[in-house]
């Protein structure tokens, strides 16, 4: 096990009070201007291994306006609390751009975001869940922890020109 394994835990569950607090809304591109920002502060900590900045305004704005694409957007009191990225591929559907304000950080909002993105897929009617993550962040185990299972393994790949990495394909049967 590495260090960085450690350092992702198993999914946290979230209390029932914090979870009652959340609301989640498809992203518009009025949404834009500010998940781009807390997208980015989000994915700081990985930027030694994936390139900054990890979103921009064209490339949300264009995930917001792809049919087969939805920005699930978190909220807490009217408050941006985090987002997902689902994809949508017949049966199937592949979620990424996970991420949560660092004010909401810790309290099991990634795994709600999660959740809310495996029933939008299920409404979908997609019958599985993909991700890919890179081994290097440490986060297989998390994804585990949750009920995915590693597809593929597919060593010396890149992410936007940086790597190489190991890319980490996992499922979820929804």
């Amino acid at each position: 096990m590495t260090v960085d394994e450690r350092s992702a835990p198993a999914a946290k569950r979230p209390a029932d009070a914090f979870a009652a607090t959340v609301s989640f809304r498809v992203a518009t591109a009025a949404d834009v201007p500010a998940l781009v920002p807390m997208i980015n502060e989000t994915y700081l900590r990985a930027a030694w291994l994936l390139p900054a900045p990890r979103a921009t305004a064209e490339l949300l704005t264009g995930e917001v306006a792809d049919t087969a694409t939805r920005v699930i957007v978190a909220e807490v009191q009217a408050a941006l609390a985090g987002c997902v990225r689902v994809r949508l591929h017949g049966d199937g559907a592949w979620f990424g751009l996970l991420a949560a304000a660092l004010s909401f950080q810790g309290r099991g909002l990634a795994s709600l975001l999660i959740a809310e993105a495996e029933a939008l897929a299920r409404l979908e009617g997609c019958d599985s869940m993909r991700l890919d993550c890179a081994e290097e962040l440490g986060l297989p185990p998390y994804y585990a922890s949750l009920g995915y299972d590693i597809e593929s393994r597919e060593e010396n790949a890149y992410f936007k020109h940086k790597g190489p990495i190991t890319r980490i394909v996992m499922n979820k049967a929804l």
